[in-house]
């Protein structure tokens, strides 16, 4: 033990002045009374309160003593030198991500980072400073630059692991805009060692502390759904075994936010290996999906982590949807639509009127009724012109198939299209409302845009053999699948099957909505109102299900989901490294070789006070049993002296008629 400052023990010297005034006797002052009788006792008073006593044990005496010497003590800033891992000006790098959270440690991972960084902030010297960067999926500065330890103790302590893999890079280079100015950046790296192969170096003092000690986990590594056409859908996953154990897992599945189990399995998965599962059907009518591993009671391995034990799916309603073919046998059109995904195809020959009922799309191919359906349209062959195109004379092919360069229909056309063969076909004006997506001799092969509120393609020959062979070609399945995509109703957002957490999605506001709001998995809601066409929103940093519902005038028009998946398998493999890499540098696990110093003078004041509080009670306790000393003058010390001087002389008088008889 040392002290910073040992000429406070000089101090000391006021435990004179406390002892002195429990060894002096108060003097009398004298007072004429009416008789002599009582003049022998006066005598004996006076000599009974002589100056100075002999000094007497009293608890009140010894508690003022040592409440000076704490007091004393603590001016004197007892320290103890420890090892620390650095000092100066620090930068700390607390590791957030999802791995973090794993209970290989008790309690966890991030609990024992946040242990090291506390230690690190109690082993602070008074010329030290520090900045906490908790390091999630969006870095966060907890502390900047602070010589407070109390105000770095608790951002620390507020700190808590995410559900995400964490932006080393952006970390770092908040790390590095503290070396501004700075001659000597010490910047200490605590975590499991979970960071990329390609960060960038940083300017000063790279220390590592890593966290954690196994490496069992299981994980689903991937979900999605899918349905083949005329099949039912399926659920595809990949449980993924990251320690060294061969063990068993249950995956259970519940569909649309249901607690009702719809189906769960058991499954042995390989150390260091994984299973692929593709054998579960789902029902056709269903929206979202949640899947969940557990373990059973005696299964082998371990599992350390809970994050990436869930995963969700969304169903893909992508495709034309429900779709009319109109035809009088065309085989061609009939198998490329049976075989798209995301399509459920009704068909009818083209005598008798259009049934009443919905369609997304209708294919009408070789004929053109006169009231035209309220849905979008793929017209083929068509025999007559509309009030939005015309139809010409038949010609003949001459040229090659010229197919629009830019246009993304077409983006996987121009190859093929260059061997196509079209013997008849119809010269098509008044389309100056679509695009040219092909064309041959200078005529439009393939026209698509929009007129009002639908979308309409139109392609003015027999797509049949012998007639065209583009019907036997690769040409043929990529334009119609192509076109069916494009008429795909639009989507609220542009979220793909599986969003990793953070990502941002953009929100369309289509049919005229003013607003959208989003449900998150947690149940709250946030709202976008409707200032441009798009919006972007990036609140998806916890793995889940988001519903996002357009409004207008406050009424809810439409909703569609979207899923929010960890996936990462650098954070599922939780195995702690004893080495990272930043920039060319290889650091391994810090040594600690430097000293700090721990303070105990706030622990010393603390003393100090509770002995003070613990004299004043006992001081009041002994007032409160014998009151008379406050009228004689009896008590002993300081604090006797001052209530004595408070008494007016009357009272004074009395205590002296008292005493004497």
């Amino acid at each position: 033990m040392s002290f910073l400052t040992p000429l406070a023990f000089a101090l000391g010297a006021l435990a004179l002045p406390i002892i002195a005034l429990y060894m002096l006797r108060l003097r009398r002052i004298e007072q004429p009374i009416s008789s002599t009788f009582l003049w022998q006792q006066l005598v004996r008073d006076r000599e009974a309160n002589a100056p100075w006593q002999r000094l007497r044990l009293s608890w009140l005496l010894l508690l003022q003593l040592l409440a000076l010497a704490a007091l004393v003590a603590a001016l004197a800033r007892p320290f103890q030198t420890i090892s620390t891992i650095t000092g100066g000006r620090i930068v700390l790098l607390l590791d957030a991500s999802a791995s973090m959270g794993a209970t290989d440690v008790t309690p966890s991972r991030f609990a024992q980072a946040r242990q090291v960084a506390l230690e690190m902030v109690d082993a602070l010297g008074a010329d030290d400073t520090m900045t906490v960067i908790r390091v999630a999926a969006v870095p966060e500065v907890l502390a900047a630059a602070s010589r407070d330890k109390m105000v770095l103790r608790q951002a620390i302590a507020d700190a808590g692991p995410g559900d995400a893999g964490a932006d080393w890079l952006a970390a770092l280079t908040l790390a590095a805009a503290g070396a501004v100015g700075v001659s000597e950046l010490k910047v200490v790296i605590v975590s499991d060692g979970g960071l990329p192969a390609d960060l960038p170096p940083v300017p000063g003092d790279v220390r590592y502390v890593p966290v954690g000690a196994e490496a069992g986990n299981l994980a689903i590594s991937a979900l999605a759904t899918d349905s083949l056409p005329g099949r039912p859908p399926q659920l595809f996953a990949r449980i993924s075994n990251y320690g060294d154990q061969d063990t068993e897992v249950i995956l259970d599945v519940r569909l649309d936010g249901s607690d009702v189990l719809y189906t769960a399995r058991r499954y042995a998965v390989p150390a260091r290996g994984y299973v692929d599962i593709f054998d579960i059907e789902l029902p056709p009518d269903f929206e979202t999906l949640a899947a969940h591993l557990t373990m059973p009671a005696r299964a082998a391995g371990r599992d350390y982590l809970l994050a990436d034990n869930r995963a969700y799916a969304v169903r893909d309603r992508g495709g034309a949807g429900r779709v009319l073919l109109v035809t009088g046998g065309n085989l061609f059109l009939e198998q490329i639509f049976r075989s798209l995904r995301g399509v459920e195809l009704f068909k009818m020959a083209p005598a008798g009127a259009l049934p009443a009922e919905p369609f997304d799309l209708v294919v009408l191919d070789g004929v053109l009724p006169a009231d035209l359906p309220d849905a979008d349209l793929l017209l083929i062959n068509p025999p007559t012109g509309a009030a939005f195109f015309q139809v010409g004379a038949e010609r003949a092919q001459v040229g090659t198939v010229a197919v629009h360069p830019a246009d993304p229909r077409t983006r996987n056309l121009a190859v093929y299209m260059e061997t196509v063969r079209v013997a008849l076909f119809r010269e098509l004006s008044g389309t100056a409302w679509a695009t040219t997506l092909a064309s041959v001799d200078g005529f439009p092969l393939v026209v698509a845009g929009e007129v009002g509120a639908r979308q309409v393609a139109i392609l003015p020959f027999d797509a049949r053999y012998p007639n065209t062979d583009m019907v036997l070609q690769p040409a043929w399945p990529i334009l119609i699948a192509e076109l069916a995509a494009w008429f795909s109703p639009p989507r609220i957002t542009d979220a793909p099957a599986s969003l990793t957490p953070g990502a941002p999605v953009t929100v369309r506001f289509i049919e005229d909505a003013d607003e959208v709001s989003v449900r998150l998995p947690d149940g709250k809601s946030r709202a976008l109102a409707a200032s441009a066409s798009t919006a972007i929103f990036a609140d998806t940093l916890t793995p889940g299900l988001y519903e996002v519902t357009l409004r207008k005038g406050g009424a809810a028009i439409r909703s569609e989901s979207f899923a929010v998946n960890l996936f990462d398998a650098a954070e599922s493999a939780i195995a702690p490294r004893e080495s990272i890499r930043v920039g060319t540098a290889e650091i391994s696990r810090d040594a600690r070789q430097e000293t700090g110093r721990r303070e105990y003078w706030p622990w010393v004041v603390g003393a100090g006070l509770a002995l003070l509080a613990i004299e004043w009670w006992a001081y009041h306790r002994a007032l409160r049993r014998s009151p008379r000393l406050t009228l004689v003058g009896r008590g002993s010390g300081w604090r006797a002296l001052v209530d004595r001087l408070r008494r007016t002389p009357a009272q004074r008088r009395l205590g002296r008629l008292r005493q004497i008889r």
